[in-house]
């Protein structure tokens, strides 16, 4: 086991800029002032834009930086035992930003303790900015909806991230929505009158601007930045409901981009940089509404009547081909806009994060970004369809990009990063990399998808591998393998918990092949073999027991109760279904039913409309 490297700093050799810093990082960090032994760092401020370099002599260490994120990650290469004594560590980043974005409305609200653990990890990584995507999770004077029973962040709750956070260097950027995404809030009588379809405001109507100004106004008092992200993203079907009542047909183009000036005439007001995502500009352009078509159309009266006050953030987490990324950049530039890049960490519907599409994706991003020389990028990390993710685990695509901005876009090595990971977040890279095949082991099966479910009838399972039994079989196998590798390290528990991957893992192996088994028996007629399935049925409700436990546990250790009672609903219907499996296969079996619909019904082969020629055929 190689030595624990201890960071020992003075005021005296120490910016004013970074005490703060690393008084914080002390909380977790073998980080220690005026400490005897360890490594005696001092640092220095360089001219170079984005620097950090690391010289190590002996039990002393020197690390020149440009910025706190540089000296910070400096630090965090100390602690990592990456540098090597008498060779210079260098790295640099060309960005001005470097962030993350976490989604805290889709059913999870990280708590204020867990953030600050995240802030200081993040900071030793070398990010920046972090933006906390709060949709109406968060208390509004006068609105007592907003986050009722979602577990809305307080305005004292919103003082102490922000501080903590600038304590270490980060902007926590407020990323609200003033246009669309507004369904939990909608969903509320009170709100219908400024309801225009679909979670979408109602533009024109002042009582949304009252409202939006409330929204700009409190988190202007809540946080020091002044640049806030206020959304307006995937605005569906703006101006087709009650606005068009009202107002007649516009042109949705027109309907935004007077909301826009509106919202950031309101900005103005409190002294805020307003940003938005650009997508609506290129859907309203081309007639299936599509973010990234190539014939996407935005005529150049559109384009001079965005207020030149607001930023475009291009968000894509979806393309593994550069010229994407480069045609996508260019558009923006050609419409007098730097975009803002929003890649993805991916860790949405899955319940470990991701790291084949990160990879995949996040990577060719970060490569043409470099290249094409853009200053601002940041990575999502949503929660669509209940958060339930171990987004901790997400820490390891946080290291993978972070290696490979500072690297100017070379692979980074997996040695580095088990060092890395080890000393900042406390788990194994290798480990949670190997966690990230709960999503990937079966080309086109994606188990977070089809969990929740009926595991009885299982037909999200079962159409995804066309109904072939044989499949199912290799399916439940694979896991099988996975959750039996998973389970030796499920000590590992620092970072993300590898005893949620590995219960996880079972519980989907142990589904899998019971659903595989039971529809072999029933279309075979093997009543002898459809008993043996009878008994492995508690056994697979069991495992799913065992991995609802770990999954309130990792939930409650990062996240506000408010939330859980979804995804405990879930798993009591999948309880429930099981317990109505057996029932069904103990009748069957004693002859007190003639069929078993569940199991009898193949799955369609595709969803594709047949002509009727083809369905007489």
């Amino acid at each position: 086991m190689s030595r624990k490297i201890i960071v020992n700093w003075t005021e005296k050799g120490t910016p004013r800029e970074l005490r703060k810093a690393l008084e914080a990082c002390a909380d977790s960090h073998p980080i220690v002032k005026d400490g005897s032994g360890g490594l005696a760092v001092r640092f220095e401020k360089a001219a170079e834009p984005g620097l950090c370099e690391v010289l190590l002599g002996g039990t002393s260490a020197v690390i020149r930086y440009d910025r706190v994120a540089q000296a910070m990650r400096g630090v965090g290469a100390l602690l990592s035992g990456l540098v090597k004594p008498g060779a210079a560590y260098r790295e640099q980043s060309g960005f001005s930003m470097l962030g993350v974005m976490l989604d805290c409305s889709r059913n999870a609200v990280m708590t204020v303790d867990h953030l600050k653990l995240w802030f200081r990890r993040l900071a030793l990584l070398g990010y920046d900015t972090v933006m906390l995507y709060t949709e109406e999770t968060y208390e509004l004077p006068g609105e007592p909806f907003f986050g009722y029973g979602r577990g809305a962040y307080t305005k004292a709750e919103l003082k102490a991230i922000d501080r903590e956070a600038a304590l270490l260097g980060i902007e926590i950027i407020p990323c609200i929505q003033t246009l669309g995404h507004l369904e939990k809030i909608l969903r509320h009588p009170a709100y219908k009158p400024i309801m225009d379809i679909n979670g979408v405001l109602l533009v024109g109507e002042e009582k949304t601007y009252e409202l939006i100004e409330k929204m700009i106004e409190h988190w202007a008092s809540v946080c020091k930045t002044r640049r806030f992200h206020i959304g307006m993203d995937e605005t569906h079907g703006l101006g087709r409901g009650r606005y068009q009542d009202l107002h007649g047909v516009r042109s949705p183009f027109d309907i935004f981009n007077e909301h826009l000036k509106r919202v950031v005439d309101i900005c103005a007001k409190y002294g805020v940089k307003p940003m938005i995502w650009s997508d609506m500009y290129f859907r309203f352009g081309n007639e299936k509404h599509e973010y990234y078509a190539p014939d996407a159309e935005i005529p150049d009266n559109v384009v001079k009547a965005i207020p030149r006050e607001v930023e475009l953030v291009y968000w894509d987490y979806y393309h593994s081909d550069k010229d994407m990324y480069r045609r996508m950049i260019a558009r923006h530039r050609s419409m007098g806009y730097e975009p803002l890049m929003g890649s993805g960490i991916w860790t949405w519907n899955r319940l470990w994060y991701d790291h084949k599409k990160t990879t995949e994706w996040a990577g060719p991003c970060i490569d043409v970004c470099i290249e094409e020389g853009l200053r601002e990028i940041f990575f999502t990390m949503w929660g669509d369809n209940g958060a339930y993710c171990d987004h901790d685990s997400a820490f390891a695509g946080m290291a993978w990009c972070a290696d490979r901005i500072y690297s100017g876009g070379q692979e980074p090595d997996a040695a580095r990063l088990e060092k890395r990971f080890g000393a900042v977040c406390g788990g194994s890279y290798a480990a949670h990399i190997e966690a990230s095949d709960i999503s990937t082991a079966v080309p086109g099966l994606e188990p977070s998808r089809t969990l929740w479910s009926d595991p009885f009838a299982e037909r999200g399972f079962r159409s995804l591998l066309k109904d072939d039994v044989s499949k199912m079989a290799e399916a439940a196998g694979t896991y099988d393998k996975l959750a039996t590798r998973l389970q030796k390290r499920a000590k590992d528990r620092a970072a993300g918990d590898m005893r949620f991957a590995a219960l996880w893992a079972r519980a989907i192996a142990e589904r899998y092949a019971v659903s595989a088994r039971a529809v072999a028996a029933y279309r075979n007629g093997d009543r002898k073999a459809l008993a043996k399935v009878l008994e492995q049925v508690p056994m697979a409700a069991k495992a799913c027991r065992a991995a609802a436990g770990a999954f309130r546990e990792m939930w409650l250790s990062h996240n506000k109760p408010e939330g859980l009672e979804v995804m405990q609903e879930r798993f009591g219907m999948i309880d429930a279904r099981y317990g109505e499996m057996q029932k069904s296969l103990a009748g069957y079996l004693a002859g007190n039913a003639e069929s078993i619909p569940e199991l009898g019904a193949p799955c369609p082969a595709d969803n594709k409309i047949k002509s009727r020629k083809g369905a007489e055929k």
